[in-house]
């Protein structure tokens, strides 16, 4: 178990490579940039009185000579009780024993030595403890902890222009957008969760990619409603210039639609919270009952609007102030995120928050979109909304081709975006499909109609996995309509999930018909980005998957297009994965990740080119209820001895 010292740290170093330099390419040099970031985040965590960052990660993006280092993590503080090396020395230990479904949420200071400005209220479950009012997080949520409702993913998304530059102006230029950059995500994010009514994030992944002409920016988290801490408030747009009346009227009309969706998410998303009286206490900054704002870059000196009362309910709200491009940028982001489908969940952890009925039944997909930049308009505005509305439509389509599997959720979601050439980005995604039972019966009577139910959910989401010589001559290998993706420029994109054969259908029914199987079962190794297998145990792991593929056309037309060749080299690549962990001997793939997928084509000479690494752990695994049904076998056996003898 541990405490938050503070929600969320991460690093940012540029490096300028030096391709003429011997030391350049070493990786001595490499591992003493890596160690830097390193320090710098050990520096933070014990600034802020941790001693461990849990959820870390690094990541990479260079352009040109221009390298960015990165890494994030959360600061925290494991108690002593569950340290196998005893307790640790630290000036903060809590040895009381506190609730395990808030204990995570509880902050380790007092009010007069809080490293950082902090709104603390008592913990709404125990009443013993501080925690803060909102709460970002790079981990899992606990599976201890207590939460009011279910989850969803949230998404913050910006694209930004630069000039195009080499060397150290190139560096500098990056240097001096990305400070801006990553405070506007941090703002999207705010405000998106205090629009669904939520007050923590968890699964936090921050991604820049750098491009000869602009900067691309991808925030990704599961929000949820922590019981332990305060209700959020609401969000108050405030103009300008009140003395226009159309202009109030906009204001006015932007105001009630924001009202209208955050009642709506809250029935959405089951956030009921008990009503507590809550109780500000301690922080030197924020004052007790002090708005927050959120402001942009030219009104943070503006005058404070004291007479306006901005409270939304018990708690205060969220100001934003309309009074430049980027402001107008803030509404349009919360208002035009297209809601869920009925029926569809999604998230970037490992589990939904609040669903704890899951099936056997998962089924995982990746797909790759690529966007040309033709006659878009390049400003700031154009760009991001080209790059929000590439990936808006992405999970569109995800919940188009998924729409027969409800109810259904979407988890783990893993969006990489890149820029792999001049005037073209590109978004990939691997993510798992998961059933789940949509209600739980409390009548014994009913348990029968339930256990139906989840059978037919698994047949229904679980594509044919297994090949016979009656499955062959009758149902051959079919995946549902509309799950393979078709586009043309200049939006190309392409998906391919989790199919027995990575084979074109007139293929491979021909292969088909003419081999026997000779009424042998052979199954398909599973695919999962998870680290585990619902309804299955591992029982042997047998080593770390790391593979890198390569293609490359000089017929793209041919085959397809781009996402024709994308396609059909994603499907080789699961492929190529499975036959390679079906010679280890084992039967899964877990913790799967497409790390790398680098694309480029040239159009004029029908060319294309496309790099993916990919990496898992292979892992035999049982299912439960054929270890279950192991272990009543021998007991039958020994009562029916029993009964011989006695006879």
């Amino acid at each position: 178990m541990w405490r938050f010292g503070s929600a969320l740290g991460n690093t940012r170093s540029y490096k300028l490579l030096d391709w003429n330099s011997f030391t350049a390419d070493e990786p001595e040099t490499r591992d003493a940039w890596w160690e830097e970031i390193r320090q710098e985040i050990k520096s933070h965590t014990k600034a802020l009185g941790c001693h461990a960052v849990v959820g870390y990660s690094e990541s990479t993006s260079i352009c040109e000579e221009v390298c960015i280092l990165s890494a994030s993590g959360t600061a925290a503080i494991l108690s002593s009780r569950f340290m196998q090396d005893g307790p640790l020395e630290t000036d903060h230990r809590f040895e009381e024993v506190a609730p395990p479904g808030c204990e995570f949420c509880h902050i380790p200071y007092d009010e007069l030595n809080i490293p950082f400005p902090a709104q603390l209220t008592y913990c709404c479950c125990c009443r013993r403890y501080k925690v803060p009012d909102v709460l970002f997080t790079t981990i899992d949520l606990p599976t201890e902890a207590n939460i009011t409702g279910k989850g969803c993913l949230i998404q913050a998304r910006l694209c930004r222009t630069k000039k195009k530059a080499q060397g150290e102006g190139n560096a500098m230029a990056i240097s001096n957008l990305l400070p801006f950059l990553e405070y506007e995500l941090h703002t999207q994010l705010m405000n998106k969760l205090k629009l669904r009514g939520m007050n923590a994030l968890f699964g936090l992944r921050i991604q820049i990619s750098v491009g000869e002409t602009m900067l691309l920016g991808l925030a990704s988290a599961t929000g949820v409603y922590l019981t332990a801490l305060p209700s959020p408030g609401g969000i108050q747009v405030l103009g300008k210039t009140p003395s226009d009346i159309t202009y109030e009227q906009h204001i006015s009309n932007m105001q009630k639609k924001i009202n209208d969706t955050i009642v709506k998410n809250k029935e959405v998303y089951e956030i009921n919270p008990p009503e507590v009286v809550e109780e500000i206490i301690g922080s030197p900054i924020p004052e007790p009952r002090q708005r927050s704002r959120l402001f942009r870059s030219h009104s943070e000196s503006s005058d404070e609007v004291s007479e306006i009362d901005l409270s939304h309910g018990k708690k205060d709200a969220f100001v934003l102030e309309i009074d430049d491009t980027d402001a107008v940028e803030d509404i349009h982001a919360l208002l035009t995120d297209s809601p869920t489908p009925t029926g569809f969940y999604s998230c970037n952890t490992e589990i939904m928050p609040g669903i704890q009925n899951w099936t056997s039944a998962i089924q995982m997909f990746t797909s790759v979109r690529v966007f040309r930049l033709n006659n878009v308009n390049l400003t700031n505005q154009g760009l991001n909304k080209v790059f929000s509305d590439l990936c808006e439509n992405l999970l569109k389509s995800l919940y188009f081709k998924l729409r027969s599997l409800v109810p259904c959720c979407l988890c783990h979601l893993n969006f990489t975006v890149a820029i792999p050439e001049d005037e073209l980005i590109q978004v990939a995604v691997t993510a798992v499909a998961m059933s789940f039972d949509k209600e739980l019966t409390l009548e014994n009577g009913k348990q029968n109609g339930d256990k139906s139910l989840k059978k037919e959910n698994d047949e229904q989401l679980q594509f044919n996995l297994e090949l016979n010589a009656e499955m062959s001559s009758s149902n051959p290998l079919s995946s549902p309509r509309g799950l393979s993706e078709v586009g043309s420029h200049p939006s190309a994109k392409a998906s391919s999930l989790e199919k027995a054969s990575p084979l074109p259908e007139g293929r491979s029914r021909s292969l088909r018909s003419n081999r026997s199987y000779s009424g042998s079962s052979v199954a398909v190794v599973r695919m999962t980005p998870l680290s585990f297998i619902p309804g299955a145990k591992i029982i042997k792991y047998l080593g770390i998957i790391n593979m890198f593929f390569i293609r490359e056309t000089t017929s793209l037309r041919e085959e397809g297009g781009v996402s024709g060749f994308l396609h059909t080299f994603i499907a080789e690549v699961f492929a190529m994965v499975r036959a390679h962990v079906a010679a280890l001997g084992g039967n899964a793939v877990v913790s799967y990740s497409m790390k790398e997928c680098v694309f480029m084509e040239n159009p004029n000479k029908n060319q294309a080119q496309c790099l993916i690494n990919v990496s898992g752990d292979a892992v035999i695994f049982v299912r439960e209820s054929e270890v279950e049904a192991a272990s009543v076998q021998p007991q039958s056996a020994t009562t029916q001895t029993s009964n011989g003898e006695g006879t």
